[in-house]
């Protein structure tokens, strides 16, 4: 039996408009919240986002952890700013493009006293590419209370930024030619955009930048570039937005310092679990990661974001692909 022919793309009526698609993600004025955190509400639960940031400069996948800030974004719209985002739970499904918009839309699954559920999927060419379930909770007061300790590290002021300590060891002498290779091609990689509207330390750049040897575990030092303002709501989907960031790495950096070159590594899901909402990401931040376990072409990873003066405030875990190259 012969299988269906899928329908081509025929010509547009001449009532239908198509709308070309630009992102002022490039632009070298484009700041963090009028381009990659901004959201167009375009109806009831339904919203878009027109400028989209590469995850790699050479690959035109939508960096995930943009999807995760403007998801949450997207819901803490339809909700009272009384409840505060507590956690997040989503699924890449698909990659996304940033050549062309995404549209967020939103289910309103429960309106309760002290909780509200959301969820919010994802689209581009008619196709979930991410969904994600958020929960809101009315401000408590304490029942228990208890935390973890900040990690004990250097102090961002007595860092360089990624690029200049990677650029500096690159100068000296004694790194190998694989993490030579390493630390040029990631350099390459990193969009100009994200180095535009955030600033990334490593708390132990020679670890981070494979100098010496390391285990699955990173702490960078991470703030916003421009000031945020006072909107708490903002400052959230901002952290929301960064938690993506060194998950994968945190992973693969021990094996690639060995040898290991992935052919394929992305996100397959992320959690976030956010303990206190009044923190900027304007100042300096803390992200800890940690992969404990590595098989099956799966990494696991958890992190967790500190402020400057040692609050646990966000905690995450994300499981991603990692695939050996075939030979």
């Amino acid at each position: 039996m012969a299988k269906p022919v899928p329908p081509k793309e025929g010509k547009p009526l001449c009532n239908v408009e198509h709308v070309e698609f630009q992102s002022r993600a490039d632009d070298i004025k484009a700041g963090l919240i009028d381009t990659f955190l901004n959201l167009q509400r375009i109806d009831t639960n339904l919203y878009i986002a027109r400028h989209l940031l590469k995850g790699r400069h050479s690959y035109n996948a939508v960096y995930g952890g943009q999807v995760v800030g403007q998801c949450l974004a997207a819901a803490a719209a339809t909700v009272d700013d009384t409840f505060i985002p507590h956690s997040l739970h989503s699924y890449f499904i698909k990659t996304g493009s940033v050549d062309k918009p995404i549209l967020y839309m939103i289910d309103r699954i429960r309106d309760g006293r002290s909780f509200c559920t959301r969820v919010v999927k994802a689209v581009q060419d008619g196709e979930a590419i991410f969904s994600c379930q958020i929960s809101f909770h009315q401000k408590e007061p304490d029942a228990i209370a208890h935390s973890a300790k900040m990690p004990v590290v250097p102090q961002p002021e007595e860092l360089l930024p990624a690029r200049d300590a990677a650029l500096q060891l690159l100068e000296k002498d004694g790194v190998d030619s694989i993490s030579a290779e390493v630390i040029k091609r990631a350099l390459k990689e990193i969009p100009d955009a994200f180095e535009r509207v955030f600033d990334v330390r490593p708390a132990y750049p020679d670890k981070y930048l494979l100098k010496e040897e390391c285990e699955p575990y990173s702490v960078i030092w991470i703030r916003a570039r421009e000031d945020l303002g006072d909107d708490h709501r903002l400052h959230q989907c901002v952290a929301a937005y960064l938690t993506d960031l060194s998950m994968l790495n945190t992973a693969v950096r021990p094996h690639v310092r060995e040898g290991f070159i992935p052919s394929m590594s992305f996100s397959l899901d992320h959690c976030v679990w956010i303990h206190e909402n009044t923190f900027r990401t304007d100042e300096w931040m803390l992200y800890e990661t940690k992969s404990s376990k590595a098989g099956g072409s799966r990494a696991f990873i958890e992190g967790r974001l500190w402020t400057k003066d040692g609050r646990l405030v966000i905690s995450t875990a994300q499981e991603a692909l990692v695939r050996a190259p075939k030979y």
